[in-house]
């Protein structure tokens, strides 16, 4: 019984996977894995002024714009359900699947894929900003005290891909929930932050940048922060399993 769930999970863990990453629509992910840093980086003039800032300042500045892909692991952490309603074949994977394990099944594939995407950008955004500059400061952003953010970067890209499976789940529209992922958190929540870090630390997006300890006054740090972002997902889940009672596949 144990062996044929095992198999069960595995089996539909590999055709999550390899539904996500066919077609050309990872290349989107990865594209915007590294364009929303440069995003946020023309905001706080970052690498321009790299040469005048001390090392801790530019690995905090660096760090700080790589927790910003979080929001793309939120995307794809919904896309794994908004793909499918928008080819209309979730109604085809519940029954095969059944819904139960179909959830969870897609909230575990969301973590990889969050975490994935958090690899696939660090790799892409460090490549492309590497390029501009100093040596000296390259130096800087591989040294091991550098690496001691990771873990933040990391905690807040998997509680946001797995938030992002949430909202997939209950707006089930591929659209609409790309505005939730993607364009709030840089749109309307990052300049609350950035303005009003009182009411923006307590956000999914200040939350996330709360666990991360980024350098910005007013977050909270990080264990408060991560049970604000918890106390969203948990919402969400809730949220998600409350739609998913009512609905009829």
């Amino acid at each position: 019984m144990m062996g044929h769930s095992n198999a069960n999970w595995a089996g539909g863990l590999r055709a999550e996977l390899l539904r996500y990453f066919s077609g050309y629509s990872i290349l989107g992910v990865i594209a915007f894995s590294a364009l929303v840093p440069w995003f946020v980086a023309n905001f706080l003039g970052w690498p321009d002024n790299a040469d005048e800032l001390s090392a801790t300042e530019n690995i905090q500045a660096f760090w700080a714009l790589a927790t910003t892909i979080a929001i793309v692991a939120t995307f794809a952490g919904s896309y794994l359900v908004t793909r499918e309603s928008y080819y209309g074949t979730l109604r085809r994977s519940v029954v095969m699947s059944g819904l139960i394990h179909l959830v969870a099944v897609k909230y575990a594939t969301a973590l990889v894929v969050g975490l994935a995407t958090l690899a696939a950008g660090i790799a892409a955004w460090g490549a492309s900003v590497a390029f501009t500059l100093a040596p000296e400061v390259r130096a800087d952003l591989i040294s091991p005290d550098s690496w001691r953010a990771l873990p933040g970067v990391v905690l807040a890209s998997a509680v946001g891909s797995l938030w992002g499976c949430s909202l997939g789940w209950i707006i089930q529209h591929y659209y609409a929930t790309t505005i939730a992922t993607m364009l709030i958190p840089l749109a309307v929540e990052l300049p609350i932050l950035a303005n009003d870090p009182d009411i923006g630390r307590w956000l999914p997006s200040g939350a996330l940048a709360g666990i991360a300890s980024l350098p910005f006054e007013g977050l909270l740090p990080p264990g408060p922060a991560l049970l604000v972002s918890l106390a969203w997902l948990l919402a969400a889940s809730a949220g998600a399993v409350a739609v998913l009672t009512r609905k009829e596949f």
